[in-house]
C-alpha cells in the first residue's frame, strides 16, 4: 500500500494544478506562462507541458499577443470555449438549419442514395444535439411550415449524376458527357466544365462551359445519358457571370437577340404583376385605368411568348412587333382549330349528339 502513496499524491497534485490552470485560462484577457508558473509554484517548462496536454485532450486554447517581444514572456493564453460556443451559436441561426434540412429533403430517395446524405444527416444531428431538445422541437416545427415542389425535379435526376456533378463543380473538374437533345437522332459526347446546377419549372439543369466551342450552355439533366469526371481541371471562363446570364434569359433559354418587351395588363391582372419580379430588368408603371405596363429586356425565346399567351385576354403586347405577329398567328390557329370543331359539333343531328 505504501508503494502507491507517492505516485498517488503526485497525480493528485498534478490534477489540482491543471484545474487551477484551467480557472486561470478562463480569464477574459488570458494569462502568460510566467504568471501561471509563479501562481502554481512550478516551472515554465512544466506549465508548457500541462498546456500541451490540455490541447492534446481537445481543449481549445488560443494564444494572445501581449505587449513586448522576445521569449514569449508576454504571450498570453486563454481558454476559447466561449469563442467556440459563439461560433456554434451563429451557426445555429434558424435559416442555416432550415437550409440544411431543405437540402436534405429535396427528394429524400435521391439523397439517401449518396454518401453525402450521411454527412448531412450527421451534421443535422450534431446541430440538434447542440441546441437541446426544446430548441430542436422548435426547429422541427418551423421546418414543417415549408414545402417545396422542387423535390419532384430532383427525383427525376439520377443520383449518380447529380452528386458527381456537385463534386465536379466544387473541384472544377472537367467531365465527359453524353447528351441527347430532344430532336436529335443520336446523343453527342463532348467535354464540359460544370459550373452551376439549378431548378426551373420542375426540371434540373446544368450550366456548363463547353471547352471545344468555348461557350456556356445549359443542359437538362434528364437528357444526360452519361457523365464521367476526368483528372483534368479547368477554370471557368473569365467573363462567366451567372447574374448576367440570368438577366439575359427570361427562363432557361437565351439564344435569341436582345429584345425589349412592353406589355400592357388590365386592372384585373395588375395586382399580380405588381407583386412579383418577372425578370431582373423589369420596370412597372401604373396606368390611369388601373392597369400596368411591364417593360423588360432579355434575349428572345419561346418562353416569353408562352408566358404572355398564358395571360390570355388580360394582356396586350405593345412591343415588339414580332411578338404581336406571333400571337396573331396563334390566335388564327386557335380560331380555325377550335371554332371549326365547335361548328362541326353543332351541325350534327340532335339524336347523334344525345347518343354521344
Amino acid at each position: 500500500m505504501g508503494s502507491h502513496t507517492v505516485p498517488t499524491v503526485k497525480r493528485n497534485a498534478q490534477l489540482e494544478r491543471i484545474l487551477q490552470i484551467l480557472r486561470a485560462l478562463d480569464r477574459r484577457d488570458g494569462v502568460d506562462l510566467y504568471s501561471l508558473a509563479e501562481e502554481q509554484g512550478t516551472t515554465v517548462r512544466t506549465v508548457r507541458r500541462d498546456l500541451d496536454a490540455l490541447r492534446t485532450a481537445g481543449l481549445p486554447l488560443v494564444e494572445i499577443d501581449g505587449e513586448g517581444e522576445g521569449d514569449g514572456k508576454k504571450k498570453r493564453w486563454r481558454l476559447a470555449v466561449k469563442d467556440r460556443l459563439a461560433e456554434v451559436s451563429s451557426l445555429l441561426d434558424v435559416n442555416h438549419y432550415l437550409a440544411l434540412r431543405v437540402a436534405m429533403g429535396q427528394g429524400s430517395a435521391l439523397h439517401r442514395a449518396s454518401p453525402i446524405f450521411d454527412s448531412l444527416e450527421d451534421l443535422a444531428g450534431k446541430i440538434e444535439k447542440a441546441v437541446g431538445k426544446r430548441a430542436s422541437a422548435q426547429l422541427a416545427a418551423i421546418e414543417k411550415c415549408f414545402f417545396s415542389y422542387e423535390k419532384f425535379a430532383y427525383q427525376k435526376a439520377a443520383p449518380d449524376v447529380l452528386w458527381v456533378l456537385v463534386r465536379a463543380i466544387s473541384e472544377r473538374r472537367v467531365c465527359a458527357v453524353r447528351y441527347r437533345a430532344p430532336l436529335a437522332a443520336s446523343p453527342k459526347t463532348f467535354d464540359v466544365l460544370p459550373l452551376r446546377i439549378f431548378v426551373h419549372e420542375g426540371a434540373v439543369y446544368l450550366m456548363c462551359h463547353v471547352l471545344k466551342h468555348a461557350t456556356v450552355v445549359i443542359l437538362n439533366l434528364q437528357r444526360l445519358e452519361a457523365l464521367t469526371p476526368s483528372d483534368k481541371t479547368a477554370e471557368p471562363p473569365k467573363d462567366f457571370d451567372p447574374e448576367r446570364l440570368e438577366h439575359a434569359a427570361f427562363g432557361v433559354y437565351s439564344g435569341g437577340a436582345e429584345t425589349t418587351y412592353l406589355l400592357r395588363f388590365d386592372a384585373e391582372t395588375a395586382p399580380y404583376i405588381h407583386e412579383r419580379t418577372w425578370h431582373p430588368s423589369q420596370t412597372v408603371m401604373a396606368l390611369p385605368d388601373g392597369g400596368v405596363e411591364l417593360r423588360f429586356a432579355c434575349r428572345g425565346a419561346y418562353e416569353v411568348s408562352a408566358w404572355v399567351a398564358s395571360w390570355r385576354d388580360h394582356v396586350e403586347v405593345v412591343e415588339p412587333a414580332s411578338l404581336r405577329e406571333e400571337l396573331g398567328e396563334l390566335a388564327e390557329y386557335l380560331w380555325d382549330t377550335y371554332r371549326a370543331k365547335k361548328a362541326s359539333a353543332a351541325s350534327k343531328p340532335a339524336a347523334a349528339r344525345a347518343k354521344r
